[in-house]
Parts: structure tokens; C-alpha cells; sequence
């Protein structure tokens, strides 16, 4: 969170995971955080991610009167089809503040086409003078997300640890996100 901004909406935009991937994630992630409770490190504030998502953007502010047009210029390059993605190992990431850490389900398959998915979305995020992506993203959906309050080291070790307890869990990406504070916009990508 960078915090508020002025006559800014914060904004986001990432892939949605639905269905029964979204059900896996969420039981993966309340599996994670009974382990992780009864291991001798501090989970404080640990909660499943409810809607999880892979992540196309970092967060970004707009003024109000400038998200019709970069919606409209959003929906104008993501000309792309739906692909399929599919995870596999848990991760342990933190938040650029370094106080909020989350385990999440690397991508394993499917990476180039969340990659094309980024360029296309940072094209209009440089139109509109944005900071594009991480250059070296690692491409994941988030489970489960606490306060940093251990020895990150100690968790990357735990998490590691964990393994994805099924097989590879996989999901048809069909829907671009775009979140601007309170207001939803759904882009279908084509079939």
C-alpha cells in the first residue's frame, strides 16, 4: 500500500483465478497457515488471500478523470487469447515496504503468456506515464499473507518446506482485472 494520494485512485491490474483453481488456492492457503501456526516462527495477522490473482501491475494512481481513457486504451491492446496457467512450488515473497510477507504459488506454466500479458499492459502504462512491471517478476498467485515479523531467511526455509501437497494445480486465464479503488472493470480475452 503507498498510501493516498491526492484526487488519485489506486489502481491495479492483474489475471483472476477462478473457480475450482480459486478453491485449491484458498485451501492450500488455510493448509499453509495451520503449518506455519504450529512451527516457532511469528505468523501474525496470517490470512488466506481470498481472490487470488497474478499480478500485471505494481499499484498506481490515476485521477478519476483519466480512467475511462485508460480503460478504453487498456481494452484497445489486450487483443490476446485466453491461455492456461499452472503452479507449482510455494515461494515466500515480501512487499517492497519489507512489512507484509506472503507464501504464494510460483507459475511454472503458462509463464510466456502472462509475460506477453505484462508487455501489452505496460505499453499503455508508459502512455500514460506509469511505472511499468518488475523487469524480473516472478510470476505467482499469493495464498496466504501476514505481517513480517520473523527472520525472513527462517520463512523462506519453512516455505520451502511446505510443497504443494497435490498435483500441479493449472486454470484457464480468461478475465484481465483492473481495480480502481472501489470500482471493478472485467476485460474477457478472446477464445
Amino acid at each position: 500500500d503507498l498510501g493516498h494520494v491526492v484526487g488519485g485512485w489506486s489502481g491495479h491490474i492483474s489475471l483472476t483465478i477462478g473457480g475450482r483453481c480459486k478453491q485449491q488456492l484458498q485451501q492450500l492457503g488455510a493448509t499453509y497457515i495451520k503449518t506455519l501456526c504450529s512451527s516457532e516462527i511469528d505468523v501474525a495477522g496470517a490470512q488466506v488471500i481470498e481472490e487470488p490473482h497474478i499480478s500485471l501491475t505494481r499499484t498506481f494512481y490515476l485521477q478519476e478523470h483519466q480512467i475511462a481513457n485508460f480503460m478504453e486504451a487498456l481494452e484497445e491492446q489486450l487483443q490476446a487469447h485466453e491461455f492456461t496457467v499452472g503452479f507449482g512450488k510455494p515461494i515466500f515473497l515480501v512487499n517492497e515496504q519489507r512489512d507484509r510477507g506472503f507464501v504464494a504459488m510460483q507459475v511454472d506454466r503458462g509463464n510466456e503468456g502472462v509475460q506477453r500479458m505484462v508487455e501489452m499492459v505496460n505499453v499503455v502504462m508508459r502512455r500514460f506515464g506509469k511505472e511499468e512491471f518488475y523487469q524480473d517478476a516472478r510470476f505467482h498467485a499469493s495464498v496466504v499473507k501476514m505481517d513480517m515479523n520473523c527472520r525472513l531467511q527462517r520463512m523462506r526455509e519453512i516455505v520451502a518446506m511446505l510443497g504443494c501437497h497435490e498435483e500441479i494445480m493449472s486454470t484457464r486465464i480468461d478475465i484481465v482485472e483492473c481495480i480502481f479503488g472501489n470500482r471493478r472493470f472485467c476485460i474477457a480475452l478472446k477464445n
